[in-house]
């Protein structure tokens, strides 16, 4: 499973439109206690981290998988 990982450090420099979140890791192994051992999939090490620090990342497998709904206003005759 994918998790992206929450980046306490980015709170050093200000700015609203930097996103806290980094990765996405792969988990290799759940602990007792919140504690989730996570792959990084670019370098392949592995590091335990909070699970609070943790969130389900969702992914589209294909361009299919994208639906796209456009709205327009009513026509006054409608």
């Amino acid at each position: 499973m994918k998790v992206p990982l929450y980046d306490s450090k980015l709170h050093l420099f200000p700015g609203q439109l930097r996103s806290r979140w980094i990765g996405p890791y792969i988990v290799s192994q759940v602990f007792p206690y919140g504690v989730v051992e996570v792959q990084d999939p670019k370098s392949g090490a592995t590091f335990k981290v909070s699970s609070q620090c943790l969130k389900q990342f969702l992914e589209l497998r294909s361009l299919a998988d994208v639906e796209c709904l456009i709205l327009r206003e009513p026509s006054p005759n409608q």
